[in-house]
């Protein structure tokens, strides 16, 4: 299972996001799920109702990355992709996920615009690769 969190401002724009990018994973062929935070918070039940998935997608606001509360999150997501609308908290984002070796970039405005799932997907899963090679 890979994990992948889009974050945005308040999480709407970033559930349509998620929702594209869970049409283009299946298209593709895997078995693909959208999730919310509080989905993925508890490890145990996260595993237990998502472990058989190829990709798991989760969407939520920035907010919910800070040291305190992403701690509950670091072992079940493998990548975050931070949405254009909040492109100014990424280093903030990068410093917390960076102490908890979880890879992160910057999702291309135009390619958020245009709700390209498949260029998102493609994206998050090279971020997650890159974090498994290590």
């Amino acid at each position: 299972m890979k994990t992948l969190m889009i974050v945005c401002a308040g999480g709407a724009t970033s559930s349509l996001m998620a929702q594209n990018v869970v049409k283009s994973a299946v298209s593709e062929g895997l078995d693909a799920v959208l999730v919310f935070p509080e989905d993925v918070k508890y490890k145990d039940r996260f595993h237990e109702n998502f472990g058989e998935r190829d990709l798991v997608v989760v969407m939520g606001p920035v907010g919910a990355i800070t040291a305190g509360k992403f701690r509950d999150y670091k072992e079940q997501v493998d990548a975050v992709l931070v949405a254009p609308q909040v492109k100014y908290m990424y280093k903030t984002v990068e410093e917390v996920l960076g102490e908890l070796a979880i890879p992160c970039a910057n999702i291309d405005s135009l390619d958020f615009g245009r709700m390209r799932g498949d260029k998102i997907l493609v994206q998050g899963l090279a971020l997650i690769d890159q974090k498994n090679s290590k």
